[in-house]
């Protein structure tokens, strides 16, 4: 346990830490860009899937960021402990901190009257970063390429805004806006999929 723990201090020194900054200062200055009081249930699930569950690519995706130095991914891969091991710990890391700030962000909607359905809400945000993220570490872990990683989910989003729904069925990540609930579950499935495959493929290239 010492040893996951001591990973866990490192990837919140040297790697996470930035990107939580960041979360947080999109997630402060939501209110300057849209609406955050006394909205209607479709309203509120906008805010959170089309805004909020962005985040998941920002925590997510840099997993593998630190093994972009040669010099550490030697090391990494020269350890008695499995690669598996040290990314687990990271990804664990990045979806505790994304429960959160997503935690926090509808409480603050809940305490602005906007109307929603607290546990549906939440579970079909975090499914939806959860499928976000593990797309972009698929892609990195496959590529080898941080700005692939990044540029793939934010691809899958912008196609999604556009005629999503009639092709991307039940990996719509904007049902819970159209009062359907279901395509979270898929979404959660389909992202922890990704999460494993892109460790897997990840550890197995540098093996």
């Amino acid at each position: 346990m010492e040893r996951y723990l001591q990973i866990g201090k490192v990837n919140i020194k040297h790697n996470i830490l930035p990107h939580l900054l960041v979360t947080a200062a999109i997630l402060c200055l939501s209110p300057l860009v849209l609406g955050v009081s006394n909205l209607e249930a479709p309203d509120t699930a906008k805010v959170l899937e089309m805004y909020v569950a962005l985040t998941g690519i920002i925590l997510l995706t840099p997993v593998f960021l630190p093994e972009q130095n040669k010099d550490l991914r030697d090391l990494v891969y020269s350890k008695y402990m499995k690669a598996s091991s040290v990314y687990l710990v990271r990804i664990l890391e990045a979806v505790a901190a994304m429960g959160f700030f997503l935690g926090i962000y509808v409480w603050m909607l809940h305490n602005n009257n906007c109307q929603m359905d607290v546990l549906k809400y939440y579970g079909g945000t975090m499914a939806e970063m959860l499928f976000l993220g593990g797309l972009g570490i698929l892609c990195y872990g496959l590529f080898d390429n941080l700005i692939i990683g990044y540029m793939v989910p934010i691809f899958y989003y912008i196609v999604a805004m556009g005629s999503g729904d009639k092709y991307l069925k039940m990996l719509y990540p904007f049902s819970m806006a159209k009062g359907s609930y279901e395509e979270k579950i898929y979404l959660l499935i389909a992202g922890v999929v990704m999460l494993a495959a892109g460790v897997a493929l990840r550890s197995r290239r540098f093996r």
